[in-house]
């Protein structure tokens, strides 16, 4: 059952939502020294781990139904699943069950270490024979949208390095586009269409309330937490082995990133947060008589990505200082550092550039950005929006529709 809850003025009762998460926070937290003194063994790290779900499983379904479920009456004041800030009248907290949200809260008591611990269940591989992967449903592509209402398609990446010619030519010279990462896992192999390619980081970005995980191909942008579980079930497992950067420090963030880790090394047995596996009906089987071997296809629903991003808000003519800006290797950002000793400045999708101010887009089209050799396929797509920014006169509050 989903649990929608309609914010409203009314008062809430004697104990609301958070009060009951405060009580079980605390109560967690009790525990805590004797989770840690299992350490020691990964089937005991495990073991206290189920204990602690079974337990609190059963006391918060109580009070949630004693609380919240017995009356649609009931107002509380919540929280974005996503963001962590508070609803405004009329929004709906949706997508997360209350099992679910359970089982995030008992994450709090569960340190990444006695994680690590646990057992970590094979791999599980369905590639002997696979032929192809398929996505059905809509697959047309995100739009940036910016607060008041225009709309930015991405700019299309072979168009960039085609048209975006007004770079150095010892960056050009050092593109290794042609040379892709190893695909991450064989199935990447099998996607012979709307390919998005190797996950490369994954990011709770508070600003626009969205999870973004970027790959090789494009950024992809998820509204909710639970969303991410629409991913074929070899893109969680990728995910599960990634540092989630979350520099807001949203705690729903950081305890569903160790939920997904804990449910990928005990093989995905907990049905409340598995991601997408193929079923009978998606599965088609074709034999290959030269070889006379049954083949088959994967055919999987359309990833739930946002069709509407919203563009990120941007300082605004904050590069005088500039000094140089480079690309991260281990976090996949383009890194902007001053002069003096202001704090770097981080982007994670080139375009955010497109919500900078003409001067600050200006400064960045005069340095070349700096980066290894490996990244160059990254890296230069940073540096060729910037071009194609400054001599199209793409800026904040200008549209791209009116300047190509």
């Amino acid at each position: 059952m989903i649990l929608k809850i309609r914010v409203t003025q009314t008062p809430p009762l004697h104990l609301d939502n958070h009060q009951l998460l405060a009580a079980e926070s605390t109560q967690i937290a009790a525990l805590a020294p004797h989770i840690e003194s299992t350490q020691g063994t990964s089937g005991g790290a495990l073991e206290e781990i189920q204990k602690l779900e079974s337990s609190f499983y059963v006391e918060r379904s109580l009070a949630c139904t004693s609380t919240v479920l017995s009356s649609a009456d009931i107002a509380l004041q919540v929280v974005h699943l996503v963001s962590g800030g508070v609803l405004e009248e009329g929004e709906l907290v949706a997508d997360l069950t209350d099992e679910q949200i359970l089982a995030l809260n008992e994450m709090k008591a569960v340190e990444d270490v006695v994680v690590d611990q646990i057992p970590s269940e094979p791999e599980i591989s369905y590639v002997e024979n696979l032929e192809e992967i398929v996505f059905e449903g809509d697959n047309n592509k995100s739009t940036y949208v910016q607060e008041d209402g225009t709309e930015f398609t991405p700019f299309n990446e072979d168009w960039l390095k085609e048209n975006v010619d007004d770079i150095s030519e010892h960056l050009k010279n050092r593109d290794t586009t042609d040379n892709p990462p190893e695909a991450q896992v064989d199935y990447l192999k099998c996607e012979k269409e709307n390919l998005h390619g190797k996950i490369l980081c994954r990011m709770f970005v508070k600003e626009i309330h969205c999870m973004a995980i970027k790959r090789e191909h494009g950024i992809q942008y998820f509204k909710s937490l639970p969303s991410i579980h629409s991913l074929p079930f070899y893109d969680v497992a990728a995910l599960t082995k990634l540092e989630l950067i979350n520099r807001s420090k949203f705690e729903g963030a950081t305890l569903f990133a160790r939920k997904l880790k804990i449910n990928r090394r005990i093989g995905w047995k907990d049905e409340l947060y598995k991601p997408e596996f193929p079923i009978d009906n998606q599965i088609k089987y074709t034999l290959d008589p030269s070889i006379n071997t049954t083949r088959y296809k994967l055919v999987y629903q359309s990833t739930k990505v946002m069709d509407e991003i919203p563009l990120m808000p941007m300082k605004q003519n904050f590069l005088e200082s500039m000094a140089l800006w480079c690309y991260d290797s281990d976090r996949h950002e383009a890194v902007i550092v001053f002069k003096d000793n202001q704090e770097n400045f981080r982007m994670l999708d080139p375009m955010w550039i497109v919500n900078m101010s003409a001067a600050d887009i200006n400064k960045l089209f005069r340095h070349d950005i700096f980066y290894e050799d490996k990244d160059a396929h990254q890296a230069l797509r940073f540096q060729r929006v910037a071009c194609l920014c400054y001599y199209r006169g793409i800026h904040v509050g200008s549209t791209w529709s009116e300047k190509h």
